[in-house]
């Protein structure tokens, strides 16, 4: 009995996010009402309400899952750690060739992150394109940097020892960058039409994370230097 009731429910929270993407494809987010994701969904406003507060909260709950789904396949800082010493210590690691099983892993949880935005892809690209909502936008990006930021203090406390490390200008410098960085990425690929597959384009994020323009710059300046050495 139990069981059927979890798969009913579980079934209206599916039928009432595919209203509200839906909805949001033909009039934005902003004109979407409570009353058009009930009706678009065939049920009754009091059912929508037993499973969310209201339409910001069901948005949200959608890209939460995924992210918050992400960051527990990651796995224990400590083993975070790990993958982040050998990054900085080896050259460019993100390859097709990749032989790392952590690193792998790393790139697959971040590939899912992608695949979940592909699927959903007709929600994202109107809720982060041009003509999308500013508010969503606002949220997924202090989403995104809180997460970052816990992590980053997390790290720099395991690492040193203390508990108590104040943040520093930097810090939230850097993670409100990444945050803006990754959003713009994201909404990139969906109006490019997704053309990188999700793996491609999470192998690009995280190789760009770690090693930020280094990996570009040193590629051009081989480049230079070979038109310099053909030149003379």
């Amino acid at each position: 009995m139990q069981k059927n009731l979890d798969l009913r429910v579980k079934r209206t929270n599916i039928l009432i996010q595919e209203a509200l993407i839906t909805l949001i494809a033909e009039k934005g987010f902003d004109a979407v009402t409570v009353g058009d994701i009930a009706e678009r969904a065939m049920v009754n406003r009091a059912t929508f309400y037993r499973h969310y507060p209201d339409k910001y909260a069901l948005v949200t709950a959608i890209f939460e899952g995924a992210a918050d789904k992400l960051m527990s396949e990651l796995g224990p800082l400590e083993q975070r750690l790990g993958i982040i010493y050998w990054l900085v210590n080896e050259p460019d690691v993100f390859t097709e060739q990749t032989t790392n099983p952590e690193i792998e892993h790393a790139l697959a949880s971040y590939a899912a992150l992608f695949e979940h935005m592909a699927k959903y892809a007709k929600l994202y690209k109107n809720l982060l394109g041009k003509h999308g909502s500013s508010w969503f936008t606002a949220q997924m990006r202090d989403y995104i940097s809180n997460n970052l930021h816990n992590r980053l203090s997390e790290s720099k406390a395991l690492i040193t020892k203390q508990s108590d490390i104040n943040d520093s200008i930097s810090d939230k410098a850097l993670t409100i960058g990444l945050a803006n960085w990754f959003l713009g990425t994201i909404t990139w690929w969906l109006e490019d039409g997704m053309q990188l597959p999700p793996r491609k384009i999470a192998m690009f994020s995280l190789r760009f994370m770690i090693y930020g323009m280094f990996p570009y710059i040193k590629s051009l300046n081989l480049v230079l230097g070979n038109q310099i050495k053909n030149e003379d």
